[in-house]
Parts: C-alpha cells; sequence; structure tokens
C-alpha cells in the first residue's frame, strides 16, 4: 500500500482531483441519484490505475462491470448490460490473475506484452463478426442509439481484452471509444436529460486519460 501510494505524481493527482470536482462533485449538486453519480467516477478510478499500470484498476473494474450494467440497464442500453456481464466482468476477473502473474515486483506495475501478428489478425476476424452479432443483438432488445452503441461495445471489448494481454495498444482503442461515449451519453443530455451530466464529463476525463496512458506505457516499454 505504501509503495502504491508512492507512485502517484502531480498529473495523476490532478486528474483524480478533477474527477472528485467535476463527476461527483456535479452530480451531488445536481442530484444525479447514487448509480449517475458514482459509476463515471469509479470507471475514472479504475481507467487511472490502468493507465499506471497497476491491477487496482483491474479490481476495480469488476465493481465498475457490475454498476454500469445496472445503470445501462435503467438507461435502455441492453446491449452493454448484457456484454458487461456475460464477456467485460469475466475480462476483468481474467486480468486480475493475469496482471498479478505478470507484476514487476520492484515497481509493482504490470509487465507488457507483445502480441503476435496472428493473433491481431484473428482478433480483427472476431470483431467482423462480433460487430454483426452485437448490432442483431442489440436490435433484438431496442437498444437505444443502436449503431453507436454497437461500434462502442465493439472498441471497448476489443480494448479490454487488450488490456488483460498488457498490450499498450488498448489505449488506442480505450480513446476511440471514450469519443463515442461522449455521443452515447451526451445524446440524452442534449435531449434534456441533464442528469447525466457526469458521465459526459466522465467521457472527457477519459480522452485525457487514455492519452495519459499511451503516453505512459509507451514510455515504459
Amino acid at each position: 500500500m505504501k509503495k502504491y501510494l508512492k507512485s502517484w505524481n502531480k498529473f495523476e493527482i490532478t486528474l483524480l482531483s478533477l474527477s472528485v470536482i467535476l463527476i461527483l462533485g456535479l452530480g451531488i449538486y445536481l442530484k444525479c441519484g447514487f448509480l449517475t453519480t458514482i459509476v463515471p467516477f469509479i470507471g475514472f478510478f479504475s481507467a487511472l490505475n490502468q493507465a499506471k499500470g497497476h491491477v487496482v484498476g483491474q479490481i476495480v473494474g469488476v465493481l465498475l462491470a457490475i454498476l454500469y450494467s445496472i445503470m445501462s440497464y435503467n438507461n435502455k442500453y441492453y446491449g452493454e448490460v448484457i456484454i458487461y456481464l456475460i464477456v467485460i466482468l469475466p475480462l476483468y476477473l481474467s486480468g486480475i490473475y493475469t496482471w498479478l502473474k505478470n507484476k514487476d515486483k520492484k515497481s509493482e506495475k504490470v509487465k507488457q506484452n507483445t502480441l503476435s501478428q496472428k493473433e491481431w489478425y484473428s482478433l480483427l476476424g472476431i470483431n467482423i463478426v462480433l460487430f454483426i452479432g452485437l448490432y442483431f443483438l442489440l436490435k433484438f432488445f431496442n437498444t437505444n442509439n443502436l449503431l453507436v452503441s454497437t461500434i462502442s461495445m465493439n472498441i471497448n471489448l476489443t480494448a479490454t481484452y487488450l488490456l488483460v494481454r498488457r498490450s499498450r495498444y488498448s489505449f488506442l482503442f480505450y480513446l476511440i471509444n471514450a469519443f463515442i461515449l461522449l455521443i452515447l451519453w451526451g445524446l440524452p443530455v442534449l435531449n434534456g436529460n441533464i442528469l447525466l451530466l457526469p458521465m459526459v464529463f466522465d467521457a472527457v476525463l477519459l480522452l485525457i486519460n487514455n492519452l495519459y496512458g499511451l503516453h505512459s506505457w509507451s514510455k515504459n516499454k
């Protein structure tokens, strides 16, 4: 724990402080409700720890997957519910095991991995099939913002898989997904649902965090 606390630099502390002010503070001020207030903060805290290369990010991700599923269900993003519980939750659990097994004892950070060309091609093929399957699954459940939700889920799954595999390119996919999340949660806000505003600020902070994660992991590599 002592090593973990000392590992935080000024930039990371600043980002975490901003998340408290913009996400928790705004959620409490607008009386957004427990889930709408806490889920974006938990998501950002998990992502920030992942950018730092600490297994805490994967552990917190398990809690995030459960709470985000409940929130998505309340907002009729049924595909997100299914994918988070059936796929992303097990991926986070697998990530805990993988990261602990491949942790550098001195820095307490995860050791990076390089994917083979064969694995990248396999991932591309799976993504094409996954996109088609997700689209019709979400359509069956009459999911709001069908195309945006499908693309978001596809990219998010790819990023989460790459993170479990300890690849720095996971942050590139998370970066793309952060832009999509701006649309996914921004549309309801533009339509008058201002209580989802913390989710929009979360997406903005995630953009910054994922840029930092990509830089940090590339530097450590």
